[in-house]
């Protein structure tokens, strides 16, 4: 299945949802606010020590502080009260990535993620996880995954196919409900069949991860590699061979760099051939509108992604993480002369810009490289990233200021494995 896809808010409408229940459309305010919830184990700010790196110049209350401005922001604007009475959606709100400000699985597992990490500050925290959670349940597709995109008046599933689901939403919901079992208790048998779901539909016999669950069996995402909770799911669930999934991703990355961007370390929106021993860019417009055979607005996510499992897992459980947010690190800085404002949402794989016709530049993009630049021990570099998450060059609406959300979190020292 192909969708079309946008730069930057990269999921165009297909089809208008049919009728049916109605968005309450309520954002929620910022901060924290009284409701009868558990106490939380590990409440914000956590103060994790990471295994290889560096930490922001700034003091913890500082970066504490700073977490905190930004999660009533993205609170207050994104997280919404709807579809239904128990229920919450994270809104894509001026990307375009739903029709109505709907919301995605993408944007769904991302507040699964936000809202635990957030528990101590939030006290209506769990609350509000139990109605994203909630959202997702009454929203899957036939593999019991959540549907990608739902309607922000309708609340129904508005692409023009058979419903289906994303593996990076199914990954966030998963780890999400991990997340909230460590910190609240109570969400074993959730997460555990939702896990379950996952790797029955969303990988690969050789143990690659799938596009989504109804996608052929010989591609994969980049940006779905998101090692540090695949780490996770092995520890929570040894009931499915998750260190097979770590093992396989681990090598289509090394095969994949080794041969298209050997000293940059960059993988392209798109792979296919993620079933061999010799995966290569998927071609230009394999999927998306914008070229899948370069990084674009998917692949921006894998220094977060690889350079957040450097930190927590270290140089050599996370090895191959370690080297190629290394190298994606240094590519990106380069490239952009130290100035994470310059980082191009699209580059091609030997370190150069993507020339894109049309291109924009994107506050993510930069954002998305301060977990690896701080896996890199790159001090200015981590500086310079960090002093960007305080503004918003570029007006960015939904998906950049929800990655500034987890990256905040990351960079702040605050982001915590529910494997430790």
């Amino acid at each position: 299945m192909v969708r079309q896809l946008r730069s930057p808010a990269r999921k165009m409408v297909a089809a208008a949802a049919a009728a049916g229940c109605i968005s309450l459309g309520l954002a929620v305010t910022g901060g924290a606010s009284a409701s009868a919830a558990s106490t939380p184990a590990k409440p914000f700010p956590a103060h994790v020590t990471y295994k290889v790196g560096v930490m922001p110049s700034a003091s913890q209350s500082t970066r504490d502080a700073a977490v905190e401005k930004q999660y009533d922001s993205w609170k207050s604007t994104y997280l919404v009260k709807g579809c239904a009475s128990n229920e919450y959606y994270v809104s894509t709100k001026g990307d375009g990535d739903a029709p109505n400000n709907g919301t995605v699985s993408e944007a769904q597992g991302y507040g699964m993620n936000i809202v635990p990490l957030m528990a101590g500050y939030d006290s209506s925290a769990q609350t509000e996880f139990n109605g994203l959670w909630q959202l997702v349940k009454d929203h899957k597709d036939a593999d019991g995954l959540m549907e990608w995109q739902l309607d922000g008046k309708t609340c129904k599933y508005t692409d023009s196919s058979t419903p289906d689901s994303a593996t990076d939403g199914d990954l966030d919901v998963g780890y999400g409900l991990i997340l909230a079992d460590k910190q609240w208790g109570g969400y074993t048998a959730d997460a555990k069949a939702w896990l379950a779901s996952i790797y029955a539909h969303d990988v690969a016999s050789d143990g690659h991860l799938k596009c989504e669950d109804d996608g052929p069996s010989t591609d994969t995402r980049p940006s779905d590699m998101m090692l540090d909770h695949l780490r996770a799911f092995a520890a929570y669930d040894t009931a499915h061979d998750w260190n097979k999934v770590v093992t396989r991703t681990e090598a289509v990355i090394n095969e994949f760099t080794a041969k298209y961007s050997a000293s940059s370390g960059l993988l392209s929106d798109f792979v296919v051939g993620a079933n061999s021993t010799s995966p290569k860019p998927a071609p230009a417009d394999y999927q998306e509108s914008q070229p899948d055979n370069i990084v674009g607005y998917n692949s921006i996510r894998v220094p977060w992604h690889l350079g957040t499992d450097a930190l927590v897992n270290g140089s050599t459980t996370a090895a191959t993480a370690y080297r190629t947010a290394k190298l994606e690190s240094a590519c990106l800085k380069s490239l952009s002369g130290g100035n994470p404002a310059r980082v191009q949402p699209h580059v091609k794989l030997n370190c150069a810009t993507g020339n894109v016709s049309g291109d924009t530049q994107a506050e993510e993009a930069g954002d998305s490289v301060g977990p690896a630049a701080m896996a890199s021990g790159d001090q200015a570099w981590t500086d310079a990233i960090w002093k960007q998450l305080g503004t918003n060059p570029f007006g960015d609406a939904y998906y950049g200021e929800t990655i500034k959300m987890l990256v905040y979190i990351v960079m702040a020292g605050d982001y915590w494995s529910p494997a430790g």
